[in-house]
């Protein structure tokens, strides 16, 4: 099947439109090869994340079990699909594995985990700044 210039103009502009920000479609893009359900309360919170006109980030903050990894990883989905690529995430060292393997198991994102010896190692390796790779970089308090 072939597409005249101006269909193939028309669906560039349509795959690359920046949405407004309080549209659902915003984040369904985003999200189009994640594994997990999502609730509507994880679209709410991950749309005020991304909304939020007093700051560059928010921090999320609910009951134990509600799904704010979910909703974090909304977010870092949807700069992602934005091409917005240095993300970065401070948790404890204790859940930089588990971060990773849900990132990657459940939407398919890349990521690293930097600790001291993996920064060193990556700076023998010849790379200057191992933040600047492609990858969602994953650090501990400390770090």
């Amino acid at each position: 099947m072939s597409y005249t210039n101006h269909q193939i103009k028309y669906f560039a502009w349509e795959i690359t439109k920046k949405r407004s920000a309080s549209d659902v479609d915003r984040l369904s893009q985003s999200l189009f090869d994640a594994q997990v359900d999502v609730n509507p309360h994880q679209i709410e919170a991950a749309l005020f994340a991304l909304n939020n006109p007093l700051s560059k980030g928010v921090i999320l903050a609910d009951e134990v079990g509600l799904g704010k990894t979910i909703e974090a990883a909304l977010v870092l989905c949807q700069y992602w699909a934005e091409r917005r690529r240095n993300l970065l995430i401070i948790c404890p060292a204790s859940l930089r594995k588990q971060w990773a393997q849900e990132l990657h198991d459940k939407f398919n994102l890349p990521t690293q985990v930097l600790d001291l010896k993996t920064w060193n190692m990556a700076r023998k390796d010849g790379v200057y700044d191992p933040f600047k790779n492609g990858k969602i970089s994953i650090i501990s308090y400390p770090f």
